[in-house]
């Protein structure tokens, strides 16, 4: 019995040493922002995926239904063949944040493409905009800065976010003829 009781107390003087040099080590901690620990391979292709979706964009900027059609049959293959595995191994939790999300936009192609207007090409395009930047905040790229954006007329001002590789307020919502209208509303770098 009076060696169980050593024990314990060594095992609590013990803990309670460790606890003290954590509470150090968060103090002294500088804050900085955490960069993504994935491969150049896999950098590269998330990269493809944000240039897909970044043509996607710009086809509906110009209104060209032809455009937007072939850009989505374009993105709709780079996200089905998207690997994951990596961001599963190195970070568990982003990839369970976005558990789905890829399947999701998939989804969503689909039926944009199967819609016979640009007004309704542009509802579904919302959608992939907001289930993309999930999945950008998620596994944060080590790329180029992506741009959140921000229009609150769209949708008969209902607004609408989409994400964008600059800041210049270009609408994929609105058609060319109509003013510019967006706002950065986050800047995505990691």
């Amino acid at each position: 019995m009076k060696y169980l009781g050593m024990m314990l107390a060594a095992v609590i003087f013990f803990a309670a040493c460790k606890n003290t040099d954590d509470k150090k080590t968060d103090e002294t901690a500088p804050v900085t922002a955490e960069k993504a620990p994935y491969s150049e391979g896999f950098n590269a292709s998330f990269g493809k995926l944000l240039n897909g979706y970044f043509a996607l964009k710009d086809a509906f900027i110009e209104g060209d239904t032809s455009a937007v059609n072939a850009k989505g049959v374009e993105l709709k293959t780079i996200i089905d063949s998207l690997q994951l595995t990596e961001l599963q191994q190195k970070d568990s939790l982003a990839f369970e944040s976005i558990n789905g999300r890829p399947g999701d936009v998939s989804a969503e192609i689909t039926g944009m493409l199967g819609e016979s207007t640009i007004q309704k090409k542009r509802e579904s395009f919302e959608m992939i905009s907001n289930a993309l930047y999930d999945i950008v905040r998620a596994v944060r790229p080590a790329n180029q800065p992506i741009y959140y954006l921000f229009c609150p007329a769209a949708f008969d001002s209902k607004g609408a976010y989409w994400l964008s590789n600059t800041e210049a307020p270009q609408n994929p919502y609105a058609d060319k003829k109509e003013a510019p209208c967006g706002e950065v509303k986050e800047t995505l770098k990691y």
